[in-house]
């Protein structure tokens, strides 16, 4: 059947079931996830591991870090600008601790920037972990 789509070749549909928080009485979410693929439609196990990994990998990478480290979910502001440019700059922190300090945990970098106000602005400034 011709979808349309130049390459196109098969049609991925992933069913997820998550739950945020653990909660008295709460149900996990269940949802649907669609990809498209030019590869053959036989190849569903390497279908699954691509799409787990990438992500599992994000999650922990990211997500995970953005919440439990920078409590992005716990903030009260409705300032929809200061939100934005909050979730930037977590992503450019991120971002430079992997660049410039990939074997440093996040604590063990907390507690170098609070006993060293100065590097920070390193970090920041001249591309440094020093």
């Amino acid at each position: 059947m011709d979808c349309g789509l130049p390459h196109v070749r098969c049609l991925i549909t992933a069913r997820k079931v998550s739950c945020r928080k653990k909660q008295l009485g709460q149900k996990a979410e269940k949802s649907t996830c669609h990809y498209v693929s030019s590869l053959s439609p036989g190849q569903s196990e390497r279908f699954e591991r691509l799409i787990r990994g990438h992500w599992g990998g994000s999650e922990i990478r990211n997500h995970w870090v953005r919440d439990a480290l920078f409590k992005e979910d716990a903030t009260r502001s409705r300032n929809f600008n200061l939100n934005g440019n909050l979730a930037v700059l977590r992503c450019a922190l991120i971002a430079l601790k992997a660049r410039l300090a990939p074997k440093h945990t996040w604590p063990q970098i907390f507690e170098q920037c609070a006993m060293r106000p100065s590097l920070p602005i390193a970090m920041v400034g001249k591309n440094s972990f020093k």
